[in-house]
């Protein structure tokens, strides 16, 4: 009885050992680990509509989409939904701190119409940088963009006449008033005058003053005091029309 009872426990002892030993133990069960965050404002692939860089953004839980370029004359930006249809940039305000090879300046963002602009000056292949706060409805979003990223865009926005460019689409708008007089040119990608039909007028305050088209794309008209309050111009050319808001006051 002694002799069974022993045997019986060395079984015992000699399985479990062998357990222990030589068969693996299974892990304890684990919860997979969350995926990492994605920053939905970093640059990811999506179609840019203008050649510039494309951040998405969210808002109250929806995407938006902001695409930037950097021009000599500052940072163009232009706001689209989940599905990079353009957004009306009624209401839209906010600022933009620039980085660029004179220093960082913070400046109100101004709407042009299709975009809003971030006034500074920028030079060709210098490193230039921005963040933008975008404001609606009392609710502002903020994103951030670089040329590292792209590089500085090719398009040339020189003022040819001693006043303020701007762009809409692939058409480029200066504004130079001069001694009360409105004066606009129109010019392509290229900055080639445009050479179809030309029409517009420009709002200033209360009024809505005609404009003539004269030669070399401009449109022009007489006016008390212009050049010294914001106006908004509107254009129609080779079957497209557009309208552009200048400042002359703005940096």
């Amino acid at each position: 009885m002694r002799s069974s009872t022993l045997r019986t426990h060395v079984g015992a002892f000699a399985l479990l050992v062998g357990c222990t030993a030589g068969t693996p133990v299974a892990p304890a069960a684990t919860t997979p680990a969350a995926p990492a965050a994605v920053d939905e404002s970093k640059p990811h692939t999506h179609n840019a509509p203008h050649g510039g860089i494309v951040n998405a953004i969210q808002r109250d839980g929806t995407e938006m989409h902001a695409e930037a370029l950097f021009m000599p004359a500052g940072v163009m930006f232009y706001l689209s939904d989940a599905n990079q249809v353009a957004l009306p940039l009624d209401g839209w305000t906010g600022n933009a701190v620039v980085k660029g090879p004179s220093g960082v300046v913070t400046v109100d963002l101004m709407n042009m119409g299709d975009h809003l602009h971030a006034p500074s000056t920028l030079v060709q292949a210098q490193p230039a940088s921005t963040v933008v706060t975008l404001t609606k409805d009392g609710k502002a979003v903020s994103t951030s963009f670089s040329t590292e990223t792209v590089g500085m865009q090719s398009h040339n926005h020189t003022p040819l006449h001693g006043g303020i460019v701007s762009m809409w689409g692939d058409h480029h708008v200066e504004y130079a008033p001069k001694d009360g007089e409105y004066r606009f040119w129109i010019t392509d990608e290229k900055r080639n005058p445009v050479t179809g039909a030309l029409s517009g007028s420009v709002k200033d305050g209360d009024k809505v003053v005609p404009l003539v088209a004269g030669a070399d794309a401009m449109l022009t008209a007489k006016g008390d005091g212009a050049g010294t309050r914001p106006v908004m111009l509107s254009v129609t050319t080779e079957g497209t029309s557009f309208d552009l808001s200048f400042n002359p006051a703005a940096p």
